[in-house]
């Protein structure tokens, strides 16, 4: 049996599908699984057996080509099943077009008509759920708890642990209400200077220039920002003893590799109860209950607070 899934269209929600495969994989043991996914994405599935990946880079410049490339690459094989875990219309017809006659997902984006199970969405699950309940429903809920979320790390070689706790940085600075902002950035940096921690910064290309202020604050860090592939960021979260990050994959590849955590918590992209980990592990940092002005939420917590917070998860 061939069964070809398509991933959500960003890190954390795809990590937060993963329960919904395994339970495919429990399901149909014998099966081989094709993804298709965003570049790089791959790195996110190492360990979990999967037969084939298909690159899909349709949202980059020459849709039209890039469509057709895709489509005609998903009709190299033959497929028994396709799951779309990709809420878009435009997922269904790729299926519908490369002749997947089985095709099962929500029923959103007036798509519904090219799907052979189509549910509505339930907004209120939690996206874990939401990803499992589709899955589970459609194979007439035989599972009645769901999978932990895991993810597959290897040894990392970017830098050598000290014998001080590691803890590493995730601000984002430029990412608008859910960045933690640069100037409070910089008094926590001037903070972690003065107690003997071993300290990484980490980030996308774009936190590049604030993670650079925040190295010259901390003269011992490790920036290593822009530096990593997927894999390698996997690999040094779960190497790191607590990570200090915003809501964004950080903290979700955190959770899925066993990594105590402090998450700062502002105006998010999605209610927070919906995407919050399901571990038993870590705090939240959340004082902007009062605020009218998204950008203010994160604002209310000061650089101390989060010391405090360091330094209890690091004694817990």
């Amino acid at each position: 049996m061939n069964i070809i899934i398509k991933t959500p269209n960003y890190i954390g929600d795809t990590i937060m599908m993963l329960p919904a495969l395994f339970l495919l994989q429990d399901s149909y043991k014998e099966a081989k699984f094709t993804v298709v996914c965003k570049p790089y994405f791959e790195q996110l599935f190492r360990g979990l057996d999967i037969h084939h990946f298909i690159i899909d880079n349709t949202r980059e410049t020459k849709r039209v080509s890039r469509s057709i490339s895709l489509i005609k690459a998903i009709r190299q094989e033959s497929y028994d099943l396709g799951v779309l875990f990709h809420n878009a219309l435009s997922s269904a017809l790729f299926f519908k077009l490369a002749k997947i006659d089985k095709i099962i997902g929500y029923n959103h984006d007036a798509r519904g008509f090219l799907l052979t199970y189509a549910p509505k969405i339930n907004r209120s699950r939690h996206y874990i759920n939401h990803y499992a309940n589709l899955v589970n429903n459609y194979l007439e809920k035989p599972y009645k708890k769901l999978p932990p979320v895991k993810l597959h790390s290897k040894k990392q070689t970017y830098f050598k642990k000290s014998s001080s706790p590691t803890i590493a940085l995730v601000l984002g600075s430029d990412k608008g209400a859910r960045g933690y902002p640069r100037d409070l950035s910089q008094s926590l940096a001037r903070l972690l200077a003065n107690i003997p921690y071993q300290i990484l910064l980490l980030g996308d290309n774009n936190d590049i220039p604030s993670n650079a202020l925040y190295a010259d604050a901390i003269p011992s860090a490790i920036n290593l920002t822009g530096k990593t592939d997927i894999s390698g960021f996997i690999d040094i979260i779960a190497d790191v003893d607590l990570l200090v990050t915003i809501d964004t994959s950080a903290l979700h590849i955190a959770a899925a590799t066993n990594t105590n955590f402090v998450a700062l918590l502002g105006q998010g992209t999605s209610a927070f109860s919906v995407i919050k980990p399901k571990v038993s592990f870590g705090s939240y940092l959340f004082r902007g209950e009062d605020c009218l002005i998204d950008s203010d939420q994160i604002r209310m917590i000061s650089p101390q607070m989060i010391l405090s917070e360091i330094e209890k998860r690091l004694h817990t």
